[in-house]
This record gives C-alpha cells, sequence and structure tokens, in this order.
C-alpha cells in the first residue's frame, strides 16, 4: 500500500434452466420470441430514416465479392457511439457486398432490453446488436441469439480465425459462437489529475489498495472540502470492487462469500463516511460525467473514457492506472469488456447480416477503436494501439489478468436487484443493511 507515503476468465456455461423465481420472465421471452420468427420480411428491416453516416475510409475483407441485384437493408441496434466506433466499418459495403446497414441507436443499455421485447412483437427489433457479455447469458439461453458456427464454418464470416483465443473463449458457448468480439477492454480506475494536483498530490500517490483509496479521499476533503470517489450505482461497478477485493458472483455459485461482502461493506462504509459521491444524487447517469464537472477525482470506469473526454471536457486531463486491490489481493484485477456483434433470431435476412458483420471488421474500423482507446480483437494491432495510445499501453498486459462479468444465469434480474439493494444501503439513511445481508439475499435468489 502507500500508507507511509501518502500519508482467467470464466468460460460461461448455458444454462438450460433459470430458478423458479424466473420462470415468468422466461416465458414472456419465449412468447416474444415466437412473434420475432413469425416476423414477415418487411419486419426488421424497413422504414427506418436518417441514419448515421459513415466515416471516410475503410476497405472490403478479403473474399467479399460485390453482388448482383438491389440492396439490401438491415438495421444494427444499441447504445453508444455509433458514428465512431461502428460506421468506419460500413464505407464501401454497399458497392461490395450490397448490404446497407442503418443504425437505430438507444439511449442507454437499459434503455434497449425494456424496449426489446416489445419491438419484436411489433416486429421493428433490429437485424443484429452489440452485445456485450456482461448480461448475455439469459438471451442466449432463451434464444434469442442466433448461432453463427455455421457462417463461420462455411467461411461467410471468416474473420473468426483472427480473433484472440481469450475472446473466443467468451463467445463460444456449448460450442457454439453466438457473437463476433468488436474489441477489447480492460476496467480502469480513472483520476482526475486537475483535481489531483490542485491537491497537493502526485504520481507517486496513485493508490494501489482501497485504503490508499480512502487515505485520498480524505486528502480530498481536507484540502478541496469535496468527496473523492465517484461510485455509480450500476452492476459493472460493484463487480469490480467485488472482483478486486478477491471475490466475484461466479456465474452464480459464488456471490455468498466474504469477499463480495467485504466489498459492498467497503462501499456502504465510505459512502456514509463522505468520502463517495454518486452519479444520481447529481442528476447524471454517468460516472464519466462526475469526473469531468469536478465533482469527484476517482472512478472505476473503461477506455470508453478517452473519446468522451476528448469531445467533452479536453481541459481535462486524466490518467488511467490498474483498479485498486483489498489488502491481501494484489493479483485480483477488475473485468474484461469484449461485446460482440451478434444477430437476432427472426431477421429477414440473416444470411446478409453475417456478410455486413464480416465486412465491418475491417482495417478501417480496427484504426477508429484505436483512436477511441479500444483494444483491437487482432493481435496484429497490438503494436499500433500502444504507439497512439501510450496512456493505455499497460492494458494490453493487464488483459490475462482480467476477468469475465461473472453474473448468474437470471442476468439482468441479478443486477436490478443488486442496484436495489446497495442504492437502498446506501441512500436511506435508516438502512442497517449490511454487504453480508445483500450477498446472502441474492444469493438465495439468483444463485445457482
Amino acid at each position: 500500500g502507500k500508507t507511509d507515503k501518502m500519508e482467467g476468465r470464466e468460460k460461461p456455461v448455458v444454462k438450460k434452466k433459470l430458478k423458479e423465481d424466473n420462470r415468468m420472465y422466461k416465458k414472456l421471452l419465449a412468447l416474444c420470441l415466437a412473434a420475432l420468427l413469425t416476423a414477415s420480411a418487411a419486419g426488421c428491416s424497413q422504414g427506418t430514416e436518417g441514419s448515421s453516416a459513415p466515416a471516410e475510409g475503410g476497405s472490403a475483407p478479403a473474399g467479399d465479392a460485390a453482388p448482383s441485384g438491389e440492396v439490401v437493408t438491415i438495421r444494427m441496434g444499441g447504445w453508444g457511439n455509433f458514428e465512431d466506433e461502428h460506421a468506419p466499418g460500413t464505407v464501401g459495403m454497399e458497392e461490395a457486398i450490397g448490404v446497407k446497414i442503418e443504425f437505430q441507436k438507444y439511449p442507454t443499455d437499459a434503455d434497449f432490453w425494456n424496449n426489446l421485447p416489445a419491438q419484436i412483437a411489433a416486429k421493428t427489433a433490429p437485424d443484429f446488436i452489440a452485445l456485450t457479455n456482461e448480461l448475455y447469458l439469459p438471451y442466449i439461453n432463451d434464444g434469442l441469439v442466433v448461432p453463427l458456427t455455421s457462417y463461420v464454418e462455411d467461411g461467410t464470416i471468416s474473420c473468426w480465425d483472427s480473433i484472440a483465443q481469450n475472446l473466443k473463449d467468451i463467445w463460444e458457448i456449448d460450442g457454439e459462437i453466438y457473437g463476433i468480439p468488436t474489441y477489447q477492454s480492460p476496467a480502469v480506475f480513472a483520476i482526475n489529475m486537475n483535481l489531483w494536483n490542485e491537491a497537493g498530490l502526485t504520481e507517486d500517490d496513485f493508490p494501489e489498495t482501497w485504503d490508499d483509496v480512502l487515505e485520498i479521499c480524505q486528502v480530498f476533503k481536507d484540502q478541496l472540502g469535496m468527496t473523492g470517489l465517484c461510485l455509480n450505482t450500476q452492476e459493472f461497478h460493484f463487480t469490480q470492487y467485488a472482483l478486486s477485493f478477491g471475490g466475484g458472483w461466479g456465474l452464480g455459485k459464488t456471490i455468498n462469500t466474504p469477499e463480495n461482502a467485504a466489498a459492498l461493506q467497503f462501499l456502504i462504509d465510505a459512502y456514509h463516511q463522505g468520502y463517495v459521491v454518486t452519479p444520481k444524487e447529481l442528476g447524471v447517469s454517468y460516472d464519466g460525467s462526475v469526473l469531468m464537472t469536478n465533482d469527484a477525482a476517482m472512478s472505476t470506469g473503461g477506455t470508453w473514457y478517452i473519446n468522451d473526454f476528448a469531445k467533452n471536457a479536453p481541459d481535462v486531463e486524466v490518467r488511467y492506472i490498474k483498479i485498486p486491490h483489498a489488502e491481501g489481493h494484489e493479483d485480483a484485477a477488475g473485468t474484461f469488456h469484449a461485446p460482440a456483434y451478434a444477430i437476432l433470431k427472426g431477421g429477414a435476412h440473416e444470411k446478409e447480416t453475417a456478410m455486413a458483420i464480416n465486412y465491418l471488421m475491417n482495417d478501417a474500423r480496427y484504426e477508429a477503436i484505436i483512436d477511441l482507446g479500444y483494444i483491437p480483437v487482432d493481435e496484429k494491432f497490438f503494436d499500433e494501439f500502444r504507439e497512439k495510445q501510450p496512456a493505455l499501453a499497460d492494458q494490453i498486459e493487464a488483459l490475462p489478468l482480467s476477468n469475465g462479468f461473472g453474473y448468474p444465469p437470471s442476468g439482468k434480474m441479478f443486477a436490478d436487484a443488486l442496484i436495489s439493494k446497495m442504492e437502498e444501503a446506501l441512500f436511506n439513511p435508516d438502512s442497517t443493511v449490511t454487504g453480508a445481508q445483500i450477498v446472502e439475499e441474492l444469493q438465495a435468489e439468483y444463485g445457482e
């Protein structure tokens, strides 16, 4: 630690049956799937106006040939930065393979998943999506995602061979491939250096342990009269703490452990000691926004901060370090983000969608995601990433140490319950709920 100074991923296994308290959710999804499977050819891929304009650059991957006949229009759904992350890969696609992509953007991942069942029933769901590896198992379990194995085997999706094995392990489940990873990114601990310097701190004071973080929070309290640490009350951030305390959800098998209890209790105690601020109480939804507005100096986050700060807060200097760990857990690390292109069941143009996904995995898009601070899935781009993103170069070495998210098959229901229970413990001044009680309840409700 800095006290005297400062003064393998789990390979997911698909569960064939959820617990009894999840059955109603499964029935609803099954009904939506049935509606999707009966969608007409006109259902999913027509009627969208105003798609995002592609960026310049890009080329067709080897093996694609321009088809004859009409151009097929498909829709990609998701959230985040379509213009910079996905659009660069579409340049020339229409001419090369006769497919055009229109983007169907949602404000947040929650908005997407909350609206998807109704869109499936209304036959307005997108053909394919950018699916995170955070809460993906329920959608695969319930048959909403098309296996891509046959398209890999017949050469329609040829990019699979160039993808790193650690990513293949995430998206190849029970012998079937369900997604084509688009980038990889370990979680980071972000530091607002403007505030750091103003508080009289130096790089030598960068925290290694969570006890170091608390001491630094006290410095911010004393020197600047502010809270030092931002905690976004989302499952992504809670999971960083659980893993860095030596815990993790273990796909539902290890929710109720002393390590997870200690991680959640650490956050509860730090909040009530005045060391922590949440985006929710500031009226925003994003942890990065809290650092941009100088309302906190530190937060768990991801490399997407680089592009966000460059666009929205260019005067704020940010440094990215390994996520701190609890005492005695020096080898603990955070999560590993590996979103993928995945095809939804029932689309009218499944083959063309597979062709489009393969086309998107071109050099122009890899160049674009490097500029965003994301590590490409093809290792041949690692040296270029180190050169263009020196502040994140160490993240490549962190990849083998990072973990999957390990959420149980109940997925979003588990995440929502975790958030609800933690927000009760944090925001209710009369709450006596402990971290140990929370993980015990979650294990009983959603554990395997």
